[in-house]
């Protein structure tokens, strides 16, 4: 088993997303969703919305090495390509050089239908890498996001679900993208500051659909302090947060994949969305254990 490729912490991390992702294919959705969110919007998302995807970030070695600990685990990857909204914001939210590498692939980790785990990978031979970026991504997760794909993709159902999203499910617009190659429409949510203190593993949410939807994306507005104040909030959220130190077990058991992977394509449109102000964290953590997860 090719340990070298992840450090312990990402293997942790890495667990947890493919726990929510087996979580979530047996789950109700009305159970994944915050528990501040009222049932009747709980319900009005599930009649409309499934999980499609969660997703991190993680610091592997190298494209090549994650790809082959990926192959290891029985888990279907596909084809890597370059990320250009995580990149986009990681520039923003720290400073990095134009020319860093961030990628991005999808797992197959259930034998069924259900989520698949987005893996945002920045090698450690890219440039901008540096140590202080990787324990603070680590440290507040800000790229680890669940995705809800709507099922009947007409303008006013995403701009009606989308309003109620922020107006009574406690979310912040965070902004958009387009998907050309797999013409697929993208919204983004934080939950606001006022809510952003429960913590939650995937706190960040994408509202997705099939087809060029942008003219919905850009008749919303990005409130730019909100978002900022969303953040902040996520930041304190994380900041005392230590993870906690765990008996090493036996590498993870592979789980045979029929279903095909979903193909992951270059993001080449985005909107605007308010970035993070960097500070410092504390360690990574020591080796994993799979656990049942938690709150998303």
């Amino acid at each position: 088993m090719n340990h070298v490729a992840f450090d312990a912490c990402d293997i942790q991390r890495l667990q947890h997303a493919v726990d929510y992702a087996h979580h979530a294919s047996k789950s109700s959705l009305e159970t994944l969703l915050p528990s501040w969110m009222p049932g009747a919007l709980k319900r009005e998302i599930k009649s409309q919305c499934m999980v499609s995807h969660c997703a991190t970030l993680l610091f592997p070695t190298s494209e090549q090495s994650a790809m082959e600990y990926f192959r290891e685990n029985g888990w279907r990857a596909a084809d890597v390509i370059p990320s250009v909204l995580v990149k986009r914001r990681l520039v923003e939210r720290h400073g990095l050089p134009d020319d860093v590498r961030i990628l991005v692939t999808r797992l197959r980790v259930t034998k069924n239908t259900g989520p698949q785990v987005e893996i945002f990978l920045f090698p450690r031979s890219s440039p901008g890498y540096r140590p202080e970026v990787v324990d603070e991504e680590r440290a507040h997760g800000f790229e680890n996001h669940v995705g809800l794909f709507l099922d009947r993709p007409r303008p006013a159902a995403l701009a009606s679900l989308a309003d109620r999203m922020e107006t009574l499910g406690g979310m912040v617009y965070e902004g958009s993208a387009h998907n050309p190659h797999e013409n697929t429409t993208m919204l983004y949510f934080a939950p606001g500051a006022r809510v952003a203190r429960v913590r939650r593993r995937f706190p960040r949410w994408e509202l997705q659909c099939a087809g060029d939807l942008t003219a919905v994306a850009d008749a919303r507005t990005v409130r730019v302090e909100e978002v900022q104040r969303a953040y902040a909030a996520l930041r304190m959220n994380s900041t005392s947060a230590v993870f906690t130190a765990i008996t090493p077990v036996a590498p993870v058991t592979p789980v045979a994949a029929t279903a095909p992977v979903t193909p992951v394509a270059s993001i080449t449109r985005v909107s605007p969305v308010a970035p993070a102000t960097p500070s410092s964290t504390g360690p990574p953590s020591k080796a994993p254990t799979p656990t049942a997860p938690t709150s998303a």
